[in-house]
């Protein structure tokens, strides 16, 4: 298995999101997992989106 040492393009693009945005595109990729899509792209980005979330105090 590979770990990633640098964030994802998707982090930059999240702080200039809002937050709707954000929890929004969080619950699309929370459905289509619930589907049984196992995207490592979309994990690593739902990732982001629930750290950036938590820095601003959403979480």
């Amino acid at each position: 298995m590979r770990f990633r040492t640098s964030p994802s393009p998707a982090v930059d693009e999240a702080k200039n999101r809002t937050s709707d945005d954000l929890r929004n595109e969080y619950r699309l990729i929370n459905r289509e997992r619930a589907l049984g899509g196992t995207s490592i792209g979309a994990i690593a980005d739902q990732n982001d989106i629930a750290r950036e979330l938590e820095c601003r105090g959403e979480i």
